[in-house]
């Protein structure tokens, strides 16, 4: 059972990551449809899962979420410091915006509301300026979704990723705060 709602979009809820929703969280990132585009290779069994629930998913510095329709989990979202970005993210309030969407749930708008949801979060309650993504070239459907949200190509490391037997480009995608006003 999904933990108590923090935010509410238009038909999903994001909710904090509870020790019940490990096995959900295993589950998907298993699934080859959500780690392959998320350049993540090695399997996560339960292990590994409740190491990534206890270093990762519940730390005070970053929010993750739990992206649910109704009372079932569909998908992650998360705003983390960024892993490419300047080294003193927290000083210039920037944040990584991350996301997946379990594959049984493409196609519903989900990605949408919870990307919506959390980037107005990101905004007007953790007061930050800028968020980043950095989706690989190869992931059209991610790269379509950031601009849909505003984000704006700013660069591209050429060959910076390996997927499926070939290098792709790495994208660099940024939203400023006055960029999501404008659109608001």
């Amino acid at each position: 059972m999904p933990g108590p709602v923090f935010l509410g979009g238009e038909t999903v809820t994001l909710r904090p990551i509870e020790r019940d929703d490990i096995e959900f969280v295993q589950r998907v990132m298993n699934d080859p449809a959500v780690w392959r585009p998320a350049l993540g290779i090695n399997p996560t069994n339960d292990s590994l899962a409740e190491e990534f629930f206890e270093e990762v998913l519940t730390t005070e510095q970053d929010v993750h979420c739990l992206v649910c329709h109704d009372e079932t989990p569909v998908g992650h979202v998360s705003l983390t410091e960024s892993q490419y970005g300047p080294s003193e993210t927290s000083r210039a309030r920037c944040a990584e915006l991350a996301y997946w969407i379990a594959p049984e749930h493409h196609g519903h708008g989900y990605a949408t509301d919870a990307n919506e949801t959390i980037i107005e979060y990101a905004f007007l309650d953790r007061n930050l300026r800028r968020l980043s993504a950095y989706p690989g070239s190869f992931n059209e459907a991610s790269v379509a979704l950031l601009e849909s949200l505003g984000f704006q190509h700013e660069g591209t490391e050429r060959e910076a990723v390996w997927y499926r037997g070939e290098y792709y480009d790495r994208l660099c995608y940024g939203l400023l705060r006055s960029e999501w006003q404008q659109r608001e």
